[in-house]
């Protein structure tokens, strides 16, 4: 195998923060990566990101992370009704940014893929890139965001809705997405929910239209 795809996939797997994926659940929201707070708590959307996401669904006085209530549902299931709609999944599943692992001791082997993942993240919309490294870190990156999608739409027969939030995810959801059951609908035009975007975006109102519905 080679070296750096080995290193990639060893990445991966030590710092890993799992997915949520409810079985009944009808909207998949696809995020870009952990980073600090998902790596402390170990769920997806664990910080401000997380919060904004739970204000915009269920009213500014909501102050969970969406995380936090969707990874947790029988601790909140009577603040948060229907959080059983709900699964999360990020593209990467451990950080694409050196400062997610901030406290963390990390090998050269975690350095260097770290140091590829950060040109990827930033340079999202090109479907191949000029080095060869960056090819081989992002095949396997694809690979793995696409095995853990397929086994979630498999496994939740309701699965109606894959929101991707942000340029980050619909770029890598535009990849692998002919894998998908036809069935299920893409939800466009969602931005990252960081920065309070959620707020102030005329799209967000397509979201919301699916959310009153299910």
């Amino acid at each position: 195998m080679n070296d750096l795809i080995k290193k990639t996939k060893d990445y991966l797997s030590k710092y890993k923060v799992d997915d949520v994926i409810n079985k009944n659940s009808k909207i998949l929201f696809i995020l870009e990566s952990p980073h600090t707070q998902e790596m402390k708590f170990g769920y997806p959307v664990a910080g401000s990101s997380g919060f904004e996401m739970t204000r915009f669904i269920y009213g500014a006085d909501h102050k969970d992370s969406f995380g936090k209530v969707v990874s947790q549902i029988e601790d909140y299931e009577q603040s948060y009704r229907g959080l059983t709609r709900f699964s999360l999944l990020n593209v990467s599943s451990a950080p694409m940014q050196g400062d997610g692992l901030k406290g963390y001791n990390l090998s050269n082997a975690d350095k260097e893929v770290i140091a590829i993942l950060e040109k990827l993240r930033v340079n999202y919309g090109a479907r191949n890139h000029k080095k060869k490294e960056w090819n081989e870190v992002k095949s396997i990156l694809i690979s793995d965001f696409k095995e853990r999608l397929v086994k979630t739409t498999e496994r939740v027969a309701s699965l109606e809705y894959i929101v991707p939030c942000g340029k980050f995810a619909k770029s890598y959801l535009d990849i692998v997405k002919e894998e998908l059951i036809e069935s299920i609908k893409v939800v466009e035009g969602i931005p990252h929910p960081s920065f309070n975007q959620w707020r102030h975006y005329d799209s967000m109102g397509n979201l919301r239209k699916v959310i009153d519905s299910i």
